[in-house]
C-alpha cells in the first residue's frame, strides 16, 4: 500500500511541479506505455489536477503544455512507430496469413484504401482522429501504416494530434476541477 502511495505522489509532483526532468521522465514513460499499453496514462497524469489547490491559471497551462503534453505527445508518438513500421513493413502478409483472425483481408484493406485519395483533407481527418481522446491509438496506427500514408506527415501529424489530446485532457480535467472548486466554495460560504 504504501508504494502506491509513493507512486501517486511520485506522478502528482511531476504534474503539479513539472521541471524538465520530470519532462523526460514522462517522455520515457509516454513511449513505454504506447508501446505496452499498460494504462490511461493520459487520465492518470491528468487526474493530478484534482489534488491542485489553487486555480487553474494560464501560466500552470504554458507550464503544462511545455513540461507535459509535449512530452506525452513526443514520446508517444515515438511509441506508435513500431506499430506502423510493422503495418506499413509487414501489414500484407500478416493480414493475408491470419485474415481468418481478424475477420478482414487484404482485398478488403484494398478497398477502403481507394477511398482515400491522398488529398490534403485525408490528413486533416488523420489529424482530427488523433485528437479525440478516447480513440485508442493503437489501431489508428496499424490502419496508417496499412494504407501506407507517409513517413513525415505520420510522424508530425502524430506528435501534433497526441500534444493537442494531451493539452485538451488537461485543459478539461482543470477546468472541471476549478468549476468543482468554484462550486465547493459556493456550497460552503452559504
Amino acid at each position: 500500500m504504501q508504494e502506491a502511495l509513493d507512486i501517486l505522489k511520485a506522478i502528482n509532483s511531476v504534474v503539479l511541479e513539472p521541471n524538465l526532468t520530470s519532462a523526460v521522465v514522462i517522455l520515457i514513460f509516454a513511449f513505454a506505455n504506447e508501446l505496452l499499453v499498460v494504462v490511461p496514462y493520459a487520465l492518470i497524469l491528468s487526474g493530478q489536477l484534482l489534488f491542485l489547490n489553487e486555480a487553474v491559471t494560464p501560466a500552470l497551462l504554458a507550464k503544462l503544455l511545455v513540461f507535459v503534453a509535449v512530452p506525452v505527445g513526443l514520446g508517444s508518438t515515438l511509441g506508435t512507430m513500431a506499430f506502423y513500421g510493422l503495418a506499413y513493413f509487414g501489414g500484407k502478409p500478416a493480414v493475408n496469413k491470419y485474415h481468418k483472425y481478424l475477420h478482414f483481408s487484404w482485398n478488403d484493406v484494398e478497398k477502403v484504401s481507394t477511398r482515400f485519395k491522398g488529398v490534403w483533407y485525408d490528413e486533416i481527418i488523420f489529424l482530427l482522429l488523433r485528437v479525440v481522446p478516447v480513440l485508442p491509438s493503437m489501431p489508428l496506427s496499424l490502419v496508417a501504416g496499412f494504407f501506407r500514408m507517409r513517413f513525415w506527415p505520420y510522424f508530425v501529424l502524430t506528435a501534433v494530434g497526441l500534444i493537442v489530446r494531451m493539452l485538451l485532457t488537461l485543459l478539461l480535467v482543470g477546468v472541471g476541477v476549478g468549476g468543482l472548486s468554484g462550486l465547493m466554495l459556493l456550497i460552503y460560504n452559504n
